[in-house]
């Protein structure tokens, strides 16, 4: 178009070439020729120069201008050496107003044309046209340039808002599926701000666990609060406290739904925050452990029962264990003694004849002592003189006696020891009742166990006036005994044992004493328990007490301590005079 509009000027004005210089871009500078006839090649799009040439300089003083080739300045605007100078030229600034957007210029090479300056001037008025046709045609152009970007940009836009509307129905839809899966779940997932207590989210399970609807915790923040049992919403709030140090908490606690259920929750949360650390909201899922709680517990209770009653079993089994054990010993004792009681019986018997048979000796010997003082023989009198003085006569008299008395004292002892055994290790029953003096019982132990004693400690005995005592005396011997070896074990180096008894109104008492290191305070309440011993492993069974203790019950009894670290422990055991349980 602009090459049709520069051929009807040149043609018009009978030229032979022409130049047609508009403006690249509306704020640009920048001039090339757009359109040319007889241009060498490579004219057209060629940069002007500004003031270069002739149409460099119309562009710069945006003035018409006439040359021709005998004017003063025509050689100056010449064109580059190689181009054939024109004879007369004719240049037009293309002006809209004050804005230049080009320029327009013909060229005569011959003498056909001899421009004047009528020809500029006519040639001004059809440039004025021709420019105004250029700026519509370069406006429409623009617009035609605008309407395809907006064009290419609406379809941008289209196609974006066809792929946004497109991610939207498929975030819907992955929306929409989220929400069925976690509707479908029977844990309640929740979401909430982390300042308010408010809920952002929560699925449909919080209707089954908590009897309330959902819409009922979008219009009470604190409901959720509210329905935590009042024994566990101070903890639970300060799990919250600790969720903004740690980031992650898991606490059970239980609620109560409005019909009155209690139910337990386990409770998953975890904070989330902005990429500048400020907390965002709170996400979390809530699992109703009631039936796992309820057997658990359930479970805890029979194996309770079941530790009980095993440890009911193991006790009554050390128990069978000890009585079997003692019953066992009880008849090796009382073979033993009587064994022993036979053999001692005869040489008492042997002891008392022989002391006889000594005396008798002695007698003859003083009869022979009365005749030696009538004896003429004198070599006999020495004689028997220096086998007096050899033996040592005198001596011999007194101390021979003396053995036999020790020797007597001696198998009487074991024969009372022999019978205290027999007496201990009587292996009555349990409805072998009887009346028994405690006293002699108390005897009969101190003579069984004076050897684990002598060694150890000396026995002070107060005893007071007590009446006897409805009671299995083999029972309480045992009791006595073990209470006296324990007394005797809490000596460490030499101390003393007391053994008191009295009566109060309707029971006696009987106490044991010792000056021995004492029980520790945390101990005082253990040492009935089965098994429990503060000796060294291997020293003790921790079975004496404990089978005391049952012992002293069965008699309706009580049995007490008082211990003091250092100063030594005193068992006390009260017992009534007539158990009632039992009819005489």
């Amino acid at each position: 178009m602009f090459e049709q509009i520069l051929r009807h000027i040149v043609e018009g004005f009978r030229a032979n070439t022409g130049s047609l210089v508009l403006c690249q871009g509306e704020d640009s500078c920048r001039f090339s020729i757009v359109a040319g006839i007889g241009l060498p090649d490579g004219g057209i799009g060629s940069v002007i120069p500004s003031g270069a040439g002739v149409i460099g300089w119309v562009l710069e003083n945006k003035q018409a201008l006439l040359l021709k080739n005998n004017d003063p300045g025509f050689h100056e605007l010449l064109p580059e050496p190689g181009i054939q100078t024109p004879l007369t030229a004719l240049c037009w600034p293309l002006l809209m107003g004050q804005r230049l957007i080009g320029a327009l210029c013909v060229n005569s090479l011959d003498d056909k044309a001899n421009y004047t300056e009528a020809d500029l001037n006519h040639g001004k008025m059809l440039v004025n046209l021709i420019t105004l046709v250029i700026d519509n045609i370069r406006l429409l152009d623009d617009r035609q340039k605008r309407i395809q970007q907006l064009a290419a940009t609406n379809e941008r836009y289209m196609d974006s808002n066809r792929q946004l509307q497109e991610a939207h129905k498929h975030l819907e839809r992955s929306e929409k599926r989220l929400n069925d899966i976690l509707n479908s779940l029977d844990s309640v997932v929740w979401s909430m701000e982390p300042d308010t207590l408010k809920i952002l989210y929560l699925n449909k399970a919080v209707h089954e666990i908590s009897g309330h609807p959902v819409e009922d915790f979008f219009n009470d923040q604190h409901l959720w609060l509210n329905i935590i049992d009042a024994v566990d919403r101070t903890r639970v709030e300060n799990s919250l406290a600790d969720l903004m140090k740690t980031g992650v908490q898991k606490i059970t606690y239980r609620i109560h739904r409005p019909d009155g259920d209690l139910r337990w929750l386990l409770h998953h949360m975890r904070i989330v925050c902005a990429d500048a650390g400020a907390p965002l909201r709170i996400d979390g899922i809530s699992v109703d452990i009631t039936q796992h709680k309820n057997a658990e517990d359930l479970l805890k209770q029979r194996n309770e029962e079941l530790q009980t009653a095993l440890d009911k079993i193991q006790e009554v089994q050390r128990q069978l264990v000890q009585s079997e054990k003692l019953s066992s010993i009880g008849q090796l004792a009382a073979g033993v003694a009587h064994e022993i009681n036979n053999p001692i019986g005869y040489i008492n018997s042997n002891l008392t004849s022989l002391k006889n048979y000594v005396e008798e000796l002695l007698a003859l010997v003083a009869i022979y002592e009365k005749i030696e003082s009538v004896c003429a023989d004198a070599g006999q009198l020495r004689q028997i003189e220096e086998f007096k003085n050899k033996i040592d006569l005198e001596f011999l008299k007194t101390d021979v006696l003396d053995l036999l008395d020790e020797s007597h004292e001696g198998a009487s002892r074991v024969k009372k020891i022999v019978q205290d055994l027999k007496d201990f290790s009587y292996a009555g029953g349990d409805d072998d009742w009887q009346w028994a003096n405690l006293h002699t019982c108390l005897e009969s132990t101190l003579n069984i166990v004076n050897n684990e004693i002598k060694y150890k400690a000396s026995v002070t005995k107060e005893f007071g006036d007590i009446p006897q005592v409805w009671c299995l005396p083999h029972q309480l011997n045992q009791v006595f005994m073990n209470l006296l070896v324990n007394a005797t074990h809490a000596i460490e180096n030499k101390g003393t044992i007391t053994v008191r008894t009295g009566s109060e109104n309707d029971h006696i008492w009987v106490e044991v004493g010792d000056t021995g290191k004492g029980i520790a305070p945390e101990h005082v309440n253990k040492i009935f328990d089965p098994f429990f011993t503060t000796k060294p492993v291997g020293k003790g069974t921790g079975l004496g007490l404990s089978v005391s203790y049952n012992i002293i019950k069965k008699h309706n009894g009580e049995i007490r301590l008082d211990s003091r670290v250092g100063e030594g422990s005193t068992f006390r055991i009260v017992l009534p005079i007539k158990n009632e349980t039992v009819v005489a």
